[in-house]
């Protein structure tokens, strides 16, 4: 089962990520990814952007391809949920709406106005489904 949908696949992507305590995102080129952290080059600064202060990510829509069809042990949230327009409600009080597309152990990716939008679960307080 992948971990993570913000992985090595996106190395050399542009990604725009929404911080805790930090008003502005962090936008600019992933240069690495671990487990706990992503590089990011930003106007040829490198940032590390650790993972558990990720609220939530925009990528390219393409980057988010395809329907994730991974089957995840005691959740609620299930791969029988893909395509669900879906409201998420982050643990900072804002709200993001979408159509789920992805599932991976830690993070949700969901297809947003046009982007693709990764939001960790631990940040998420609950997510209503919309329309199956």
């Amino acid at each position: 089962m992948r971990e993570n949908i913000i992985d090595q696949r996106l190395v050399g992507k542009v990604i725009r990520i929404y911080v805790l305590g930090h008003e502005d995102p962090i936008e600019g080129v992933v240069d690495e990814v671990s487990k706990y952290e992503i590089g990011v080059s930003v106007s040829n600064t490198p940032y590390v952007v650790f993972r558990h202060a990720i609220l939530y990510a925009f990528l390219g829509e393409t980057d988010l391809h395809g329907y994730s069809q991974e089957d995840l042990d005691d959740t609620v949230l299930t791969s029988d949920l893909i395509g669900s327009e879906i409201e998420i409600h982050l643990t900072d009080g804002q709200k993001l709406e979408g159509r789920l597309v992805k599932l991976s152990k830690y993070e949700i990716g969901v297809l947003s106005r046009g982007k693709g939008l990764v939001v960790p679960k631990s940040n998420i307080s609950f997510i209503i489904v919309l329309r199956k």
